[in-house]
């Protein structure tokens, strides 16, 4: 792989199976890992002020590179959003495929000016 994979997961935080989700979720990074030799990027979004951060802990701690935000309304939760999209990972790929993106389509208008057709 070429990036990191990353996970977005929201919850209320009030559920009775974080513990079974946390299970999922770590089956799931074991075969990220594998396949990718990096952990899964999971960012595990509590949202609403009731929500539990012990629940929220036990899923995020399914990945070494788990995080629990929380979000008490839509404008925290678009913070989080924005959070999570700067994150440095992101951006540089971001970047990566832009700029191959834009290799690729100039490279495209060369040859097809120069070999005409």
């Amino acid at each position: 792989l070429t990036h990191t994979p990353l996970i977005i997961f929201m919850s209320d935080g009030q559920a009775s199976d974080a513990t079974s989700a946390a299970r999922e979720f770590s089956l799931l990074n074991d075969h990220v890992s594998h396949q990718s030799n990096s952990d899964l990027e999971l960012h595990v979004i509590g949202f609403g002020s009731g929500s539990s951060h012990a629940q929220l802990n036990t899923i995020a701690g399914a990945s070494r590179s788990g995080k629990v935000h929380k979000s008490a309304n839509t404008a925290d939760l678009a913070s989080v959003f924005v959070s999570i999209a700067t994150n440095q990972n992101v951006s540089s790929l971001l970047e990566s495929e832009i700029s191959k993106r834009m290799s690729e389509a100039v490279s495209e208008k060369l040859s097809l000016e120069y070999f005409g057709s």
